[in-house]
């Protein structure tokens, strides 16, 4: 706005200049206006967010609520996420492999907490493409007694482990 302004108080100002500086102007606002939805969004991720428990004894926080579609059973969907133990060790992130995890919802192709999480029930709502959502899921239904990655008496997910999950769901594959 004030490169505007300044324009208009020059002597001799030439208009040819008004499309260039337009447009470097709405540039700039329009790059201010992605770094302040991306500020936003990165708060609405950091802010603590209650945890609301299920009858299952799954808990979960919207973290963002989607705006696409809800997943539907059976569906082949794309979801992101970060997984750790209750001392905040991350046993496994997709983000740190830089590929989304794809499976089929609902058809026990995942953790039990998993497809409730994502698809919704028990008092639990369904998430929505574009959603992010924290999981914390009871030992029966994560990996139970067996617990997970186990080799020569030492296991990545030890068995009775509550698990933290921040799932990112992306939509359908």
């Amino acid at each position: 706005m004030s490169v505007c302004l300044f324009l208009l108080d020059l002597d001799g100002w030439n208009p040819d200049l008004l499309s260039p500086l337009l447009f470097l102007v709405l540039t700039l606002s329009g790059f201010l206006a992605v770094l302040l939805q991306q500020q936003l969004t990165a708060t609405a991720e950091e802010a603590p967010c209650e945890l609301t428990v299920a009858p299952s004894g799954l808990a979960f926080c919207d973290k963002i609520v989607g705006t696409g579609p809800e997943a539907v059973k059976g569906q082949l969907i794309k979801a992101h996420y970060v997984g750790k133990l209750e001392s905040g060790k991350i046993f496994d992130s997709s983000y740190n492999r830089g590929k989304p995890l794809t499976f089929r919802v609902g058809v026990g192709e995942v953790i039990k907490g998993w497809d409730q999480g994502i698809l919704g029930g028990d008092g639990i709502p369904p998430m929505l493409a574009g959603g992010k959502r924290k999981l914390k899921l009871p030992p029966e239904l994560a990996y139970g007694m067996r617990g997970a990655g186990c080799k020569g008496g030492s296991c990545i997910i030890p068995p009775d482990s509550v698990l933290l999950f921040d799932v990112e769901f992306i939509g359908k594959a």
